[in-house]
């Protein structure tokens, strides 16, 4: 699988789904926008969450402050995972195709996800170079994670450190545990 293509795809699949995103709920405060995959890199599905769907979600809760950051920070509970997800499904079929060829080989298993990720990664950048995410870059912070939680973290501070200005992604970096 050509990297360049799948940064491509990748970049215009998530283009689609946060326009759709955007378009029924640009009224909100957006804080985050990610792409996450699984532990075999088998999919790509875009998340987001806004401030509003945030407070909503901590009202749910039992006053229980030790939890706040996680719902903030943990793409699973945002409001907008998976929203708008069409557009991925021909990458997700692509890349469960290109895992199976690479399954039995460590190696090359290893540089596939690599490059994985490393295509999320980029077209999160391209997204943001183009100015893409308007007004709503000012607040939000762009990663990259993992449904696998052994995976995530790292995945999240090395692409918010990539992708964000330090005084944007402090907060985030903080409750990921990379704050200087």
């Amino acid at each position: 699988m050509n990297r360049e293509d799948l940064t491509r795809d990748i970049t215009e699949a998530a283009r689609r789904s946060f326009s759709a995103l955007l378009a029924q709920h640009g009224n909100e405060s957006f804080y985050a926008f990610a792409l996450y995959t699984d532990e075999d890199c088998y999919t790509v599905v875009p998340a987001a969450n806004s401030l509003e769907r945030h407070r909503e979600k901590l009202a749910e809760m039992d006053d229980d402050d030790d939890q706040a950051a996680y719902y903030q920070w943990a793409s699973a509970e945002w409001a907008y995972e998976g929203f708008a997800a069409e557009p991925f499904n021909p990458i997700c079929d692509q890349l469960a195709a290109a895992c199976q060829a690479v399954s039995g080989d460590a190696a090359a298993f290893a540089s596939f996800k690599a490059g994985v990720r490393q295509a999320m990664t980029d077209a999160m950048r391209r997204l943001d170079e183009e100015g893409f995410f308007g007004t709503h870059r000012a607040g939000a912070v762009l990663f990259i994670t993992s449904s696998d939680f052994d995976e995530a973290s790292g995945m999240e501070r090395r692409s918010a450190l990539a992708l964000n200005p330090p005084e944007r992604s402090v907060d985030f970096l903080a409750w990921n545990g990379a704050a200087e």
